[in-house]
């Protein structure tokens, strides 16, 4: 049994699970809450990291302000020059996990640090052991450095009620200097379980994630597992937003009714265009992994929707076939819907120029 106590210890100790007393001082700790947060579009929101505004309530149906609640796409920059950093989180659900995706990306925190070609490097993962007070540490390859710029990535399908960052005595942690001005204004997506997140193995993974370390600015996840409907009430929120795009993927929560693509397609585009008449929308393709069963029919009849609207003369609009978001070897998804992390990479790298190119068309 003693053996197997020391085991069990030295495992935690060795995937920062566990933070040995004796062997170092107290960290100082900062409420990430008082640092940079991103991947929120309003400041007056119920919790630090929820993902709707109060005014949302009782404006969207039940579910999607149930959803707002978990903290998908939310990330925290900071400066360290820390060797390690200890993170101190706690979460909402005590659903730490789901059978098709794993504590890491449900209900674990994310480390990325910035490297010396101003790209986003993976330093580390912790997955939480219970709803409160978990604590954990992460080291970085190579020890300290002066002027880390660091991105710290909230759980995806779960709440986080609050959050910490240690570093040691002597160490320091600060906010990061402010975005360059042409990359302050995010990028909103808004769909389903995908967008959410659903499946990566961890929070860096989700394909919007991915997309803003891509494009090097914040990105606004509005994924909303089962209820990512194109409803007017979500447009009008959505409208609130000072976006430099918004990449709508809702395919696979609207159905197989040809007759309820006009109608949500005209309404959302509307909502968002009062307050954005000139702000790009792009509208996204249904992800299948078979080539030969592309384009499906609810992709068709989307599509047959925008071009209605630019028919009209509405401008802006674009829209991004589903047959190239995943390959074609099949291999991208958890279920044949929801994607591993290969399948959100792929995603990600494909409606990466597609909004690059939308953005650039209408400077």
């Amino acid at each position: 049994m003693r053996e197997l106590a020391r085991f069990v210890l030295a495992f935690l100790m060795a995937y920062g699970l566990l933070t040995p007393r004796a062997s170092a001082e107290e960290p100082r700790w900062h409420d990430a809450a008082s640092l940079e947060v991103e991947g929120r579009g309003w400041a007056r929101t119920a919790g630090p990291f929820d993902r709707l505004p109060d005014s949302a309530r009782g404006k969207v149906t039940q579910d999607v302000w149930d959803l707002s609640k978990d903290s998908a796409g939310v990330c925290v920059r900071f400066v360290t020059d820390a060797a390690v950093v200890q993170v101190r989180w706690s979460l909402t659900s005590h659903s730490l996990a789901m059978p098709h995706m794993p504590a890491t990306g449900v209900s674990g925190v994310d480390l990325y640090a910035r490297s010396e070609d101003g790209s986003w490097l993976f330093v580390g993962n912790r997955s939480p052991l219970k709803p409160d007070g978990n604590d954990a540490r992460i080291e970085f390859p190579g020890g300290g450095k002066s002027g880390r710029e660091c991105l710290l990535y909230l759980p995806l399908y779960n709440g986080t009620k609050s959050l910490e960052i240690g570093v040691p005595p002597g160490a320091s942690l600060t906010p990061p200097p402010p975005r360059p001005e042409a990359l302050r204004k995010p990028v909103v997506v808004y769909g389903t379980s995908i967008v959410q997140g659903g499946c990566a193995s961890r929070p860096g993974m989700a394909w919007p994630a991915i997309l803003g370390r891509m494009l090097d600015r914040p990105v606004i996840n509005l994924g909303f597992s089962g209820s990512g409907k194109m409803e007017p009430t979500v447009g009008e929120v959505l409208a609130e937003i000072d976006a430099s795009a918004f990449v709508i993927d809702c395919i696979w929560n609207i159905g197989d009714d040809v007759d309820v693509y006009p109608d949500r397609v005209s309404k959302l585009v509307r909502a968002i265009r009062k307050g954005h008449p000139a702000v790009p929308i792009l509208f996204v393709g249904q992800s299948l992994i078979r080539p030969k069963a592309h384009p499906s029919r609810a992709s068709t009849w989307q599509e047959e929707a925008v071009r209605a609207l630019q028919a009209e003369g509405v401008k802006g609009l674009f829209t991004v076939p589903g047959k190239d978001l995943l390959g074609d070897d099949g291999e991208a998804t958890v279920d044949g819907v929801h994607l591993t992390d290969l399948g959100m990479l792929r995603q990600a790298r494909i409606l990466l120029p597609a909004v690059r190119a939308a953005q650039d068309g209408l400077k």
